[in-house]
């Protein structure tokens, strides 16, 4: 069988199956077909990954990629190479009412995957704030119309719940949403911020498979108390299956919020940027950068990768195509390098912690074709 591609010689690291070990990997027509030590040489191209970590391609669960749409979105194709990020969910740009033509003009032309989740409000996000504050956008009917519409490809539904996106609205939209989610089996992302609502409020509404996003935010109302305790609302909400993801952002976490909660063993169950116009120049970068954050808080690097891979995918419902080296699945693929240094990265409190150790992305793999190299990788260096 001649191979698309054999990435050779690197430490496979796949939690989905298990697999930790130094072996090759080959692709065929967009497949993973084969892991395992010295693959022949009948291959069209190779890649030498000796040194490196080749794991499942990154699964960024939170990103903003509706681009000319919307004041924060990014071109998802002009930073996927260099990024290792494979799949750029896009948490709730679009609405019922703009969700045609992101489909039609980003989604399906795009050579990264694009997973959406659908704002519960249906101009989508078209400003700074205020996102929620007019209740005549909150048409849920429109929303579970768009969603059956088009069931291949959105993955869950989002709303923003916090004083600078509701207003005066308080748990109304969160409501809506939650009657929406329901409505159409998928799950519920939440945005939490400065209160009101405050996240004490925003968890009983909150389902098993919900998550919650921005868990380590740095702000009154959010994960933890006064004293750093974690709040009981959110170790209730947890016990109840509801999920809980990083989504950095520019304005989305705190060293000091992070580290409090992790040393009380609450660890988010995903890793994700929230990467957009405010945050892809710093402080969250990629997923590369905020992955190196876990790391320095901690978290061994099998865990680490997990929660940047398959977790996620099975957040989404997608663990049998993404997030996994399994034969068979996507060949969706990121070469990963640890380096070792000081590299000094700070949160969005404006706070410079020291790291010792990072990754960066030596190569991405779509579909069994690596993205060429762009002018904008690497932006966390």
């Amino acid at each position: 069988m001649r191979y698309q591609l054999v990435i050779r010689g690197g430490r496979v690291l796949d939690p989905a199956t298990g697999r930790d070990e130094v072996a090759d990997v080959a692709i065929a027509a967009g497949r993973i077909v084969r892991v395992e030590a010295a693959i022949g040489d009948d291959a069209e191209r190779a890649f030498d990954a000796r040194g490196c970590l080749v794991t499942p391609g990154l699964v960024d669960l939170h990103t903003h990629v509706y681009w000319g749409s919307s004041y924060l979105s990014l071109e998802a194709d002009r930073h996927a190479p260099g990024s290792g990020t494979t799949t750029w969910v896009d948490a709730g740009t679009a609405g019922a009412n703009n969700f045609p033509g992101f489909r039609r003009f980003l989604i399906e032309p795009a050579t990264v995957r694009i997973v959406p989740l659908l704002n519960v409000s249906s101009p989508g996000l078209t400003a700074y704030s205020g996102a929620h504050e007019n209740v005549r956008h909150y048409d849920a009917d429109a929303a579970y119309d768009t969603v059956q519409a088009n069931r291949d490809l959105i993955k869950g539904i989002k709303v923003l719940a916090s004083g600078l996106q509701v207003g005066a609205n308080d748990l109304t939209p969160v409501r809506v949403a939650r009657e929406v989610a329901e409505a159409v089996g998928l799950p519920l992302m939440c945005h939490i911020g400065v209160p009101p609502p405050g996240l004490w409020a925003i968890l009983p509404i909150m389902r098993p498979g919900d998550i919650i996003t921005h868990t380590y935010k740095g702000r009154t109302g959010c994960l933890v108390v006064a004293g750093g305790r974690v709040r009981s609302e959110a170790w209730e909400a947890r016990e109840r299956g509801v999920l809980f993801d990083i989504g950095h952002g520019s304005g989305s976490f705190s060293w000091q919020v992070a580290r409090q909660a992790l040393e009380q063993g609450f660890p988010p169950d995903s890793i994700s940027t929230d990467v957009h116009t405010g945050s892809i120049n710093g402080p969250a970068f990629g997923m590369t950068s905020v992955m190196s954050k876990v790391l320095h808080l901690g978290l061994d690097l099998p865990e680490v990768v997990r929660l940047s891979t398959s977790a996620p995918a099975a957040m989404l419902g997608m663990q049998d195509e993404i997030g996994t080296l399994r034969e068979g699945a996507c060949a969706d693929v990121a070469v990963l390098r640890e380096e070792e240094g000081e590299f000094p990265l700070k949160d969005c409190e404006g706070v410079t912690e020291l790291l010792r150790r990072r990754l960066v992305a030596e190569l991405t793999v779509r579909a069994g074709v690596p993205l060429e190299a762009a002018d904008l990788a690497r932006r966390d260096e």
